[in-house]
């Protein structure tokens, strides 16, 4: 599924909109040059799960941030700044990934593409000052999983 947002605003109100398709153990991942807005799409994610925008901080130096929301938890995990799958392991990723009671977003998540059996990428790419081109992808889930965003 391709699409083309105008402004962050855009972008964000796409994300909560895909949010609704989101459940439990799901795992997406980001891809796309610094500055397209993969923290924002996770921002627009999270304020469709209930959770304020001004709470939702970029992990880049953390490497994961945590959200709570009664049953749910949401895992915003930015690898930026993990440069080999070693490191992934001694974060103990596998709490995270999967997790039946928590959905994983992922920046950066080509770094661990290879080591995850199904995924939900999302693709951000530039295509003028504000405007982008958002790309949806999936590897183990079944095309109608994103009905919610044609509508």
């Amino acid at each position: 599924m391709r699409f083309i947002t105008n402004s962050a605003r855009e972008t964000k109100t796409l994300a909560k909109k895909f949010s609704k398709s989101l459940a439990e153990g799901d795992v997406v991942i980001f891809e796309g040059p610094l500055g397209t807005g993969k923290t924002v799409f996770v921002k627009g994610i999270l304020k469709g799960f209930g959770f304020r925008e001004k709470d939702v901080i970029s992990p880049s130096f953390t490497i994961i941030r945590e959200y709570k929301k009664k049953d749910l938890r949401v895992y915003h995990i930015d690898l930026y700044r993990i440069e080999k799958k070693e490191e992934l392991l001694n974060l103990g990723y596998e709490d995270y990934f999967y997790s039946p009671r928590g959905i994983s977003l992922i920046e950066w998540g080509g770094r661990v593409e290879d080591i995850l059996p199904k995924y939900i990428k999302v693709r951000i790419s530039f295509k003028g000052f504000d405007k982008r081109s958002i790309v949806i992808t999936t590897k183990g889930y079944p095309r109608t999983k994103f009905k919610t965003l044609l509508r």
